[in-house]
């Protein structure tokens, strides 16, 4: 089994291999908020690559939750935002969610064809590891890095990822991104919460008033949730 970690999704391009499994990280705030959704009882969420798509999702599923930012901040005419401490109050419990952010769900839909896409944050973290390896197959964490920008934190996560996916499988091959992405583990894992107003999208976040969220999304494996995707709609793995 091979595991590599890409920095961007426009690195997927340069991808020729046709893996079928992936993992997908915005840890500022797209994949935190989707976990916290689902442990508070979310039913799906379908993510959207822009505004007007998820006012067409919406116009067809009206009993759907419209959730989604732009810059951070909730879209207007929307329900709710990205913050994971909305999706905390039960809000979307047994309620599907139609989601678009500004990273994370463009992430999603530019992977997502064809592959069974785990949702992968620090609350997660080994929950996702293990559940990559129990694929027994080619994989690839994408970062969604943010407006095209390379990002610390999803850098910091997927080491994460590929340093328990390697300590649980000792065959375990890791590409170059993987290996780079595990020191930068090794270097952060002790102080998320030191880190994660210190990037660039934390230190953003921080600005527009909304630097709470950033203390959830440090959390580290409090959850064995692994939301997936699989042909364009997210769900709760059987645990």
């Amino acid at each position: 089994m091979n595991l590599d970690v890409l920095f961007l999704p426009a690195e997927l391009a340069a991808r020729q291999r046709p893996q079928r499994v992936a993992a997908v990280v915005d840890v500022i705030r797209a994949t935190t908020t989707i976990v916290t959704a689902f442990e508070h009882g979310c039913g799906s969420i379908r993510p959207v690559a822009g505004v007007d798509e998820a006012r067409q999702a919406r116009a067809v599923s009206p009993a759907a939750i419209l959730a989604g930012e732009q810059g951070g901040k909730r879209l207007p005419g929307f329900d709710m935002g990205n913050s994971p401490r909305e999706f905390m109050a039960g809000r979307a419990a047994g309620r599907d969610v139609i989601l678009n952010t500004s990273n994370g769900t463009k992430a999603l839909r530019a992977i997502g064809a064809g592959r069974r896409v785990a949702i992968a944050a620090f609350l997660n973290r080994t929950a996702v590891a293990d559940w990559l390896v129990r694929q027994a197959t080619d994989a690839l964490i994408l970062c969604s890095g943010y407006e095209g920008i390379f990002s610390l934190e999803d850098a910091v996560c997927a080491g994460g990822v590929a340093d328990r996916a390697a300590a649980q499988d000792p065959a375990l091959v890791l590409g170059d991104g993987a290996l780079a992405c595990r020191l930068l583990w090794g270097r952060y894992r002790s102080d998320l919460p030191g880190l994660l107003p210190n990037t660039g999208w934390g230190k953003h976040i921080v600005a527009i008033g909304l630097g709470a969220d950033l203390e959830i999304c440090a959390r580290l494996d409090v959850t064995d949730a692994v939301p997936v995707m699989a042909d364009g709609l997210i769900r709760l793995e059987s645990r």
